[in-house]
């Protein structure tokens, strides 16, 4: 009975050193990767809320061109938030269309020289009082059905303004089929 209390005794001292240290160091990665989670959802909600407003930006110009009857072409104006008034062109042309530059995959190319008439500046108003600037270009093609493909891209300002960007984010597309 003797020998058995001492066993028991022996066992009651503690964590050792080694032990400690372990366990430190799985709490401090844990911690570290929560930290982690914590930043990159913070991060990915930012370029959410900016790929959300650049299709807000498309979509205003795509619905302004989307309004016009296919067979006519006018100049339109588009204001933005700053009250901004912005001229956009319809004209649309066969075969390859006319407009922005286009990339192999049909979406706007944003690093091609602007076609004048066919891009704006358009302003997007935070309620935080902030203000960005979205790159909106579109290309129009004239169907040989008598309507028009129409699309219309907006290039986030951080493809602009190279010293706050965190990621490369894709311009938004949207296409339209106006009057088939």
């Amino acid at each position: 009975m003797k020998q058995h209390k001492k066993c028991a005794a022996k066992n009651n001292k503690g964590f050792t050193l080694v032990e400690l240290t372990v366990a430190m160091f799985v709490l401090t990665v844990g911690v570290l990767g929560g930290m982690i989670m914590i930043l990159l959802g913070m991060t990915r909600d930012s370029t959410n809320r900016m790929d959300t407003t650049a299709t807000n930006a498309a979509q205003a110009v795509l619905e302004q061109i989307a309004a016009v009857p296919a067979g006519t072409s006018p100049t339109l104006t588009v204001t933005d938030c700053q009250q901004t008034a912005l001229s956009v062109t319809t004209v649309g042309a066969t075969g390859g269309g006319t407009g922005a530059t286009l990339l192999p995959n049909g979406d706007v190319d944003f690093q091609a020289a602007a076609v004048a008439n066919y891009e704006i500046s358009y302003a997007v108003c935070g309620n935080n009082l902030l203000i960005a600037k979205y790159n909106v270009r579109w290309h129009i093609t004239t169907l040989p059905g008598g309507g028009k493909l129409v699309i219309v891209a907006a290039g986030h300002p951080t493809l602009y303004n190279k010293s706050h960007a965190m990621a490369y984010i894709a311009p938004v597309t949207l296409r339209t089929i106006v009057g088939l």
